[in-house]
């Protein structure tokens, strides 16, 4: 048996190294607002934090790798070992104003491997996770055409194009602990991955040979670490009924985030094509601490009641791609989740955990003096296999931005699928006679 735990452990180390390759290929988002700061933001947890609108502070399981906060590691069953694999996938609607302000309508999709974790006990009072999630996406292409009567009459219909791709990850590695009955605390060290990749070129009319097309590349490569700290207090009216309020919190550390800008430039002549390389340019993306706090109301271990309070502040954040400057991001989620009967034998719709949620962003960003919020609902449910292991689904319908001012309304859904591998007793050593 310690021959196949070991084997586990290779295993899933293996499928991490893959899904490092794996998170560097796909394209998880496409979002005009991806343009701005490190982009926009990942909901948080994976699919059945997801289902409760990315609730995660004060959520507690034995079959729920939560690295959202590291106290809950405390509740590893002992013996066992969890690992949880997930995709996603996504598509927007836009709304909005082309440059000219005609209104146009637009849609695209996108989707990738989401996240792969792993979890297990040290101990009966300390738990291990460890893991890799998406950050922030970037995903966009925006064309525009001169406009200057001047230019046009002189060049001609000079076309601009701006193209993103990429983002930031985050792997985690990190530790829970219950040195009190009912009080937990955790780690977790996070390296921060990825790439920023933003593409400008200018392309002149065909008939007009005075100019030459140019295209700029530049990556900002993100290569860092950070901490944080998290809490859980568990206070039961009755525990054989599993009757409780779980309080959580998790404060991570400000940092400034090591980067490394590369730039070049192309410039496509009539007769010879030039490269431009510039010096890589070290430089730093700052993020600011950061606090989440949650609570959760559990009755007879059918109904959990859960809300949670985000709060990051990036007004004193120097945007390291735009003039845009950055605002206050704060986040409201309410969530349900409720399992009819969780040892019900006969009826298998009774052991599904049927989970729904609302949240309320206001995110970091402020595009033409306006601050782009974002709100939506979730819903999903996880399905029971055999023994723990389970299969997640996660739903989301958001709207974010604004049209005012011209600016682009989107309309988005996403669907989160996981798997969640339940293994027990594991790391035992079975006697045969």
């Amino acid at each position: 048996m310690y021959r196949i735990a070991f084997k586990s452990i290779l295993a899933s180390l293996g499928l991490t190294l893959f899904t490092f390759y794996g998170f560097s290929q796909s394209l998880n988002t496409y979002s005009p607002y991806s343009r701005y700061g490190i982009g926009v933001l990942s909901q948080p947890g994976f699919s059945q934090n997801r289902a409760l609108a990315g609730i995660s502070q004060a959520y507690r399981s034995e079959t729920v790798i939560n690295f959202n906060n590291p106290a809950s590691y405390s509740q590893r069953d002992s013996m066992s070992f969890l690992f949880d694999f997930g995709i996603e996938t996504n598509t927007s609607s836009f709304n909005g104003y082309d440059q000219y302000l005609n209104s146009q309508r637009t849609s695209n999709s996108a989707g990738g491997i989401h996240h792969i974790a792993f979890s297990f006990p040290i101990s009966r009072r300390i738990g291990f996770s460890a893991g890799i999630t998406p950050y922030s996406f970037v995903g966009y292409k925006l064309i525009r055409f001169e406009t200057d009567p001047i230019t046009l009459s002189t060049i001609g219909r000079i076309k601009y194009t701006h193209t993103g791709r990429g983002g930031i990850n985050q792997a985690f590695a990190g530790f829970g602990i219950s040195p009190l009955k009912n009080l937990s605390f955790g780690f977790n060290f996070l390296y921060y991955f990825g790439s920023l990749d933003y593409n400008n070129d200018i392309q002149f009319p065909i008939t007009f040979t005075s100019y030459s097309d140019s295209y700029s590349r530049t990556s900002y490569q993100v290569h860092d670490f950070n901490f944080n700290l998290g809490m859980q207090y568990v206070a039961y009216f009755d525990k054989e009924e599993n009757t409780n309020i779980t309080l959580g919190a998790t404060y991570q550390f400000g940092k400034k985030l090591s980067t490394t800008q590369k730039w070049f430039t192309t410039i496509e002549g009539n007769f010879v094509d030039s490269l431009f390389p510039h010096p890589d340019y070290e430089s730093y993306i700052d993020f600011p601490w950061s606090i989440n706090t949650g609570i959760a109301f559990t009755f007879k271990d059918k109904l959990t009641v859960l809300g949670e309070y985000y709060m990051q502040d990036w007004t004193k954040t120097t945007p390291f791609n735009s003039d845009s400057p950055l605002a206050k991001m704060e986040s409201i989620r309410i969530g349900i989740e409720y399992t009819p009967n969780r040892r019900d034998l006969k009826k298998y719709f009774n052991k599904v955990n049927y989970r729904l949620g609302f949240y309320s962003n206001k995110s970091n960003l402020v595009v033409a003096g306006n601050q782009i919020n974002d709100f939506g609902i979730t819903f999903g449910a996880g399905l029971p296999l055999k023994g723990k292991t389970k299969v997640n689904l996660s739903f989301e319908i958001g709207w974010r931005g604004t049209n005012e001012n011209y600016l682009i309304k989107e309309n988005y859904g996403a669907l989160n699928l996981s798997f969640t591998f339940y293994d027990y007793p594991w790391f035992f050593k079975r006697k045969y006679n």
